[in-house]
């Protein structure tokens, strides 16, 4: 009874702060950390209630079980988005877990042992999933999911082996796991594991990043637009000087914009819009924007989404300098089916060479450092090593006198998941 008791006010007081924190921040993260909290408290406040006879046997059995499923449930669920998950087999696990656990927790087969059997496959089968991630990606969060992971599997057998069958009560294992889960969430919080270092020196770093790239665009910014101006009303070799100058312009305010750590690849790729809309114009290209504003794109942020935007704006770059287009097509969006992010950027100018270089109508499928026809070929390296740093597929097609499409297919566990904690 002490057990249950203790439980039951540790649980609670754990869920209450992770209700406050929720309100207070509207996180996924502190919601469903509270979620996972209340079936320590459920399962603790059923034992208590067994313990003084306000609970039948075979009910208590039930539903110890159908708590216990929501407990494996929330920890599973929690440790795939700790480790920014998603992918279709973690939801395929989940799925199944879901349905086919609630289901056997009321009807044990098997001589009441078939529920037991199939959350410890499933339990072992999120532990190999995320060693698997670990052995591809690395990194400290990954450390530390799996061996969460593997306590949880651990807590599991022991909480199932002492049942044999019958409820599952509450237990020392359990007590003993709630704050491996507490400190995993401040973790992912950023409220410990280093908060007050980020703040001191991450955070004064960020700023003086942010307060160097404004100096830059307010500076070097400015005067760049007074020269342009004047370079615009002379010679044709001065108007083009004043091009070149406009594009760098355009460079230092995508610089700038992509110095907030915290910007999504959304917003950025807003901001690749803006920013070139006078380029365009100027060259009288239109421009046809197909960029989703979805919930999965908003989490690409940081480094990934810097390399993405730098794709792009080659790509934009290109089909504005050399292809003689009339048109540019920009579509981004997330391909649910395969998880992972779909960039395509097409033009409807000249191609790789002329047509009459005697390739008309054959289709080039160009990944190499140089594209023929092209004086800006060589930017095609660079987009290459980007593409590559995400671990992602880059591919150009042209065809002579028709156009180029550049496709970029990147897994969103390549441009979410983090290095460290």
């Amino acid at each position: 009874m002490l057990l249950a008791s203790v439980a039951l006010l540790i649980a609670l007081w754990l869920a209450t702060g992770a209700l406050v924190a929720a309100l207070r921040s509207q996180r996924r993260i502190d919601w469903l950390y509270c979620a996972v909290i209340l079936p320590f408290a459920g399962l603790a406040g059923a034992d208590l209630l067994a313990l003084h006879g306000w609970l039948e046997s075979e009910r208590f059995i039930i539903l110890s079980r159908l708590i216990y499923q929501l407990m494996i449930l929330g920890v599973t669920v929690f440790l795939v988005v700790a480790l920014r998950g998603g992918r279709p087999l973690a939801r395929l696990l989940i799925t199944v877990q879901t349905l086919a656990g609630l289901m056997l927790a009321v009807w044990r087969p098997l001589g009441g042992w078939g529920w037991e059997i199939f959350n410890i496959t499933c339990g072992s089968a999120l532990v190999l999933m995320l060693a698997h991630t670990l052995w591809r990606r690395g990194g400290g969060r990954a450390w530390t999911v799996l061996l969460v992971a593997i306590a949880a599997l651990g807590v599991m057998l022991t909480d199932l082996h002492s049942a044999r069958g019958a409820a599952v009560a509450i237990s020392w294992a359990q007590l003993l796991y709630t704050p491996m889960l507490f400190v995993v969430w401040l973790t992912l919080t950023h409220r410990i594991g280093g908060a007050t270092d980020l703040r001191r020196h991450g955070g004064l770093a960020a700023l003086e990043r942010q307060q160097l790239a404004q100096d830059l665009h307010d500076g070097v910014g400015s005067q760049l637009t007074t020269i342009i101006s004047a370079l615009d009303r002379g010679s044709p070799q001065e108007r083009a000087t004043a091009a070149a100058l406009q594009e760098a312009l355009i460079d230092l305010k995508l610089l700038v914009d992509g110095v907030d750590e915290d910007a999504s690849l959304v917003s950025l790729m807003a901001c690749l819009r803006y920013r070139m809309s006078p380029l365009l114009d100027a060259a009288g290209i239109d421009m046809v924007w197909h960029v989703t504003d979805e919930s999965r794109l908003e989490q690409v942020r940081g480094a990934p989404a810097r390399e993405v935007l730098r794709i792009a704006q080659e790509s934009v770059a290109n089909a504005v300098h050399h292809a003689r287009a009339t048109e540019v097509t920009v579509r981004m969006c997330h391909m649910k089916t395969r998880d992972s992010l779909w960039l395509e950027i097409v033009d409807n100018g000249r191609g790789f060479g002329r047509p009459s270089d005697g390739s008309a109508g054959a289709n080039a499928r160009k990944s190499g450092s140089q594209v023929p026809g092209r004086p800006g070929g060589k930017g095609l390296p660079g987009m290459r090593r980007r593409a590559q740093h995400l671990r992602g597929r880059l591919d150009i097609e042209s065809v002579a006198g028709e156009g180029t499409r550049v496709t970029l297919q990147v897994f969103m566990e390549s441009l979410t998941f983090p290095e460290t904690v």
